[in-house]
């Protein structure tokens, strides 16, 4: 079915005028006195809640929590431009530059074979604004869940020369030894770190990306299945 993009677009507006309704004089005093630092906690929560509808497989779920996280991406962008500090177009037209820059074997004559040349032509034209610009490359957030912050930072990571994050073979040995070693020491009884634990999941977080999979997504796989569906 062709969709009217006219009507699309007319939806998408509305949503900018709810906001600019809800922030007005007349409109709701809570909406009124928020900044960006005292709504940035809900913009991650949303994304959140979106992504978990998503893992549910429901679609239904999955367009409420999206469009919660879309309304609270307008809406940060609304409280930016009521300061002056950037506008609506302006985050609109950074984005479109960004992804055409980044997608040179779209819009331009780059030459690729597989996505994980896709991925590393973006980690070096990423790198390579970053160093134009004179600015340390961008530090993986500590925000994030634990498990996904070690796959984007053992992906950073293996893009680095004479790393051995990649070596398939190697890393299972080191596994191997490490989770033998904490075996013993367990049924010992001698004391483990925290840490050890932390290395042992940041060496199977690796060997996860090495084939192919997320170690976030791993896990939430196995907890839906386990416990027998959401709370």
């Amino acid at each position: 079915m062709k969709k009217d993009h006219a009507d699309r677009w007319e939806r998408v507006r509305h949503i900018w005028q709810i906001i600019d309704r809800l922030r007005s004089e007349t409109g709701c005093p809570w909406d009124r006195k928020q900044t960006p630092e005292s709504v940035q906690t809900y913009l991650i929560e949303e994304a959140h809640e979106a992504a978990a509808a998503v893992r549910a497989g429901s679609v239904e779920e999955a367009a409420e929590e999206l469009g919660d996280l879309l309304f609270m991406v307008f809406f940060m962008i609304h409280l930016y431009e009521s300061q002056g500090e950037l506008s609506l177009e302006e985050v609109c037209e950074r984005i479109t530059e960004k992804m055409i820059r980044r997608h040179p074997h779209v819009f331009g004559d780059v030459h690729v074979q597989t996505a994980q040349d896709v991925r590393d032509n973006w980690e070096k034209i990423k790198a390579g604004e970053k160093a134009s610009k004179g600015a340390a490359p961008a530090c993986v957030p500590e925000s994030l869940p634990a498990l996904m912050r070690a796959y984007r930072m053992s992906s950073r990571l293996s893009q680095q020369p004479d790393t051995r994050l990649n070596d398939l073979d190697d890393r299972v040995r080191h596994f191997a030894s490490e989770a033998q070693r904490l075996s013993k020491d367990l049924a010992q009884g001698v004391s483990v770190s925290s840490e050890t634990f932390g290395r042992l999941l940041w060496d199977m977080a690796n060997l996860a990306r090495l084939k192919g999979y997320r170690a976030e997504d791993c896990l939430h796989d196995y907890l839906r299945k386990t416990d027998g569906g959401p709370c």
